[in-house]
């Protein structure tokens, strides 16, 4: 099955792609009656995201659509699924060309809501730990013992230095898990190229929470088919087979930039990042002991 979408290059701009004939008689094919809302909310989304305008539009149309399959709403506010613009080189004609590509991310709401629909878990959740609060933790055995600070004003006073995830299932089985705020930045620094941009700079803690809740649901728990298509499309930019109409998630690497940035800058901003937060730790250290 063919997409029937004419190539995006000879598009000025993302409207104009999405407002096409075909690529409006694609749209209906599959969406019917909400084709010009979806068309709606992604030019919407394109002209308020720095990068996403001059994005190829064929990437954040499947970035819509990939949202749309699994009924979450494509919002970078939300937090439940968001589209990234990075940029890469590529040849052509011989010559290296500069293009920017939408990447499809699910937050941590999503994978908390697509595990909810599924029926099977009784509880789960993904929270911050804040100074003070961690007792103990045994990775091996899993025993995680907090003492939550009650108040909540003196709570957020206090610098966040871990995040604890878990869930419950109906049949009893149950899993938690407890990544220090060291680990989940190593962990971001080395599978997300493009650190310095985009959500890990600008909501941090959601991508945190994310980050600990998808490795444990993805290692542990039931994955329905939402779940999966979760996690093979998260960080991948969204590409289709023109005959066969098969998604084929191309993960972003070394060659990825930040749209709005250089290596040379994202690296900059992530020493300031990590300096930033040892300065935060510190001070709210010595704010606790006066």
């Amino acid at each position: 099955m063919s997409t029937d979408l004419a190539p995006s290059g000879q598009f000025k701009t993302v409207a104009h792609f999405l407002n096409s004939d075909s690529t409006k008689k694609y749209l209906e094919s599959m969406l019917k009656e909400r084709t010009g809302q979806f068309v709606t909310s992604l030019v919407s989304l394109s002209n308020i995201t720095p990068g996403l305008a001059k994005c190829d539009p064929k990437t954040l149309l499947y970035c819509g659509l990939k949202a749309a399959s699994m009924n979450l709403p494509l919002d970078n506010n939300l937090g439940f699924a968001y589209a990234i613009p990075y940029k890469r080189k590529v040849m052509v004609d011989g010559k290296p060309v500069e293009i920017i590509e939408a990447q499809f991310q699910a937050g941590y709401r999503a994978f908390i809501q697509l595990a909810q629909r599924t029926s099977q878990y009784k509880r789960i959740n993904v929270i911050d730990i804040r100074a003070g609060e961690l007792v103990n933790w045994d990775p091996f055995t899993e025993e995680l013992e907090l003492c939550l600070i009650e108040d909540i004003e003196k709570r957020d006073k206090q610098a966040i230095i871990g995040y604890a995830g878990m869930f419950e299932l109906l049949n009893g089985y149950r899993k938690v898990s407890y990544w220090t705020r060291e680990k989940v930045l190593k962990h971001a620094k080395r599978f997300s190229k493009t650190f310095g941009k985009g959500p890990w700079q600008t909501d941090f803690d959601a991508m945190a929470k994310k980050t600990v809740i998808k490795d444990l649901l993805s290692k542990w728990g039931p994955l329905s088919t939402e779940m999966q298509e979760a996690v093979k499309f998260d960080q991948s930019v969204i590409k289709k087979d023109d005959e066969s109409g098969e998604e084929i998630p191309e993960y972003i690497d070394a060659q990825y930039e930040a749209a709005e940035g250089e290596s040379d800058a994202d690296d900059k901003l992530q020493d300031e990042f990590k300096q930033y937060q040892d300065q935060k730790v510190g001070q709210e250290d010595k704010d606790a002991a006066k």
